[in-house]
């Protein structure tokens, strides 16, 4: 009886291990959201975030943790170093970045870290193209596939995911609470006509070389329009175009931004610490009304898993009278805790609100 019993046993092993070998050269297919077809692992473990920065703050929102992922490119880790994702999950920064040189893809060195999928940005296709030919599979996610609504985005992104890593996320609840922020927003809007939306700009660029602001359709374009403002750089074509003194004299804006992908700040305005500018005579900068985009578990002004924050906080800069009513402090703290599981204090909400210059390094 014994000795039936431990063939019986190892014959279990066996097929354990058959099935567990099938298993492993399983695939599937998913869709990404520059249209193509990707065949991956039916069981992703490994995970290299090139291209597309603000994926990975989202990427910790679902997964809960960094597990699975075995590389960040360099400006992820700038970022993170400066963010409140390193509170949570303060691994990432040590995650191997060297596959991402002057913002290209080595594929020798991507090679190295096994990864089972690359998820990169559709800004980059060349990342796509490299990644196919070094036979790895590379899943596209667009900043510009929902015309830049950052709240439609970060649920497509999320959406995705679900797709990718299968993990058991509640989306419904995380959709619903960004939706809501978008409604609060909105309603609170309805009544401002055009003459008490505030004109204003977005810095992307400041040195004392030249000054770069987005124009037409833009992460800029979305935050100013949605949290009650107007663009003054809107219809100006695409991209960061560089612009004068005398346009900003010509546009005379009365709230300005500052992203996180330049080490710009508003004293350097306040100041003209930075070239040959003077801001002295800037309405935005007479009223003290430049601001720094805050940086929570990503640089605030493109997409990112903190986006509800974003418009509510943009929202209380252009409007500050009409959202009197919203406690931006708490609200941070919840969204954090329902989220994240991380209570904040009120010195992680400060340093959420003023993020240091060294934010924007790792960026070319």
């Amino acid at each position: 009886m014994k000795k039936l019993l431990g063939i019986f046993l190892i014959l279990c092993v066996i097929s354990l291990s058959l099935a567990e070998g099938a298993s492993a050269g399983e695939t599937r297919t998913v869709v990404d959201q520059m249209g193509h077809e990707v065949v991956i692992p039916a069981k992703v473990e490994r995970v290299v975030i090139a291209s597309v920065w603000p994926l990975a703050s989202v990427y910790c929102l679902y997964m809960g943790s960094t597990e699975k992922l075995v590389g960040l490119d360099p400006a992820i880790i700038s970022a993170a170093q400066n963010s409140a994702l390193i509170r949570l999950f303060p691994d990432v920064v040590n995650l191997p970045s060297g596959f991402s040189q002057n913002g290209s893809i080595n594929a020798e060195e991507l090679l190295k870290l096994a990864p089972d999928v690359v998820f990169y940005s559709s800004g980059i296709p060349e990342d796509y193209d490299i990644c196919k030919q070094a036979g790895i599979p590379a899943v596209g996610f667009s900043l510009s596939i929902k015309k830049f609504n950052a709240i439609d985005t970060i649920n497509s992104w999320i959406e995705l995911l679900g797709d990718v890593m299968r993990r058991d996320f509640d989306t419904a609840e995380f959709m619903k609470y960004s939706k809501n922020i978008e409604a609060l927003v909105s309603n609170h809007l309805k009544d401002v006509n055009d003459e008490k939306k505030p004109r204003a700009i977005f810095i992307h660029r400041y040195d004392d070389k030249s000054i770069g602001v987005p124009s037409g359709p833009s992460w800029a374009d979305f935050w100013i329009t949605a949290s009650g403002g107007v663009n003054l750089a809107a219809g100006n074509g695409n991209g960061v175009m560089s612009v004068s003194m005398e346009q900003i004299y010509e546009w005379n804006p009365e709230k300005i931004f500052i992203t996180n992908f330049t080490p710009g700040q508003p004293d350097d305005l306040y100041g003209n610490k930075v070239g040959n500018y003077d801001w002295s005579n800037v309405t935005a900068v007479k009223n003290k009304q430049v601001y720094k985009m805050p940086l929570g578990m990503y640089r605030w002004y493109v997409c990112n898993a903190d986006s509800p924050l974003t418009l509510l906080w943009m929202a209380k800069q252009n409007h500050p009278d009409l959202f009197a009513d919203v406690d931006l402090d708490a609200e941070i703290k919840s969204y954090y805790k329902r989220f994240y599981r991380l209570d904040l204090s009120d010195q992680d909400v400060e340093r959420i609100y003023h993020p240091s210059s060294a934010a924007a390094g790792g960026i070319k």
